[in-house]
Parts: C-alpha cells; sequence; structure tokens
C-alpha cells in the first residue's frame, strides 16, 4: 500500500470512529430534553460531529478511494515495471 492509500484508510476509520461516538452520545442522551433545559452544547457539538463525519463519508472519502483507484489502475497500465 501506498502513503496515500495509508492516509485515506486511517482518514475514513476516525471518520468512521467519529460518527460512531457522536450517534452514540445522541442516542444514549435526551437531545429535545436537554435543548429545552438550555444545555446547547451538549446536543450541538454531537450533531456537529456526526454531520461532519457523516458529510465526510459520503462525498468525501468514496471519492477520495476513487481517485487512488484510478490512479494505481494508471500506474499499473501505463508504467513499466521497476
Amino acid at each position: 500500500m501506498t502513503r496515500g492509500a495509508w492516509v485515506c484508510a486511517a482518514a475514513i476509520a476516525a471518520a468512521a470512529a467519529a460518527h460512531g461516538l457522536a450517534a452514540h452520545q445522541l442516542a444514549v442522551g435526551d437531545p429535545i430534553g436537554e435543548l429545552l433545559r438550555g444545555h446547547r452544547a451538549v446536543v450541538a457539538a454531537p450533531a456537529v460531529a456526526l454531520a461532519g463525519a457523516r458529510l465526510f463519508l459520503l462525498f468525501v472519502a468514496p471519492g477520495w478511494a476513487g481517485t487512488l483507484l484510478v490512479r494505481a489502475a494508471v500506474r499499473a497500465l501505463y508504467m513499466p515495471p521497476k
């Protein structure tokens, strides 16, 4: 694996972990009750983390992985072996 592929895999794993932790934090508590009590940060921080991780996993990660795949295919087809 090249360095770029390791970075991509690590970023995807970190986003998946952040997504899981934020979703768990929101599911365990009572977000509506916390908002009504005025504890906005208790709800806002996991919600923003969940949204950011989900957007990364849905839009950035597939494109990044696809780019690595296409670059590897082009390298395999058009670069002479060393």
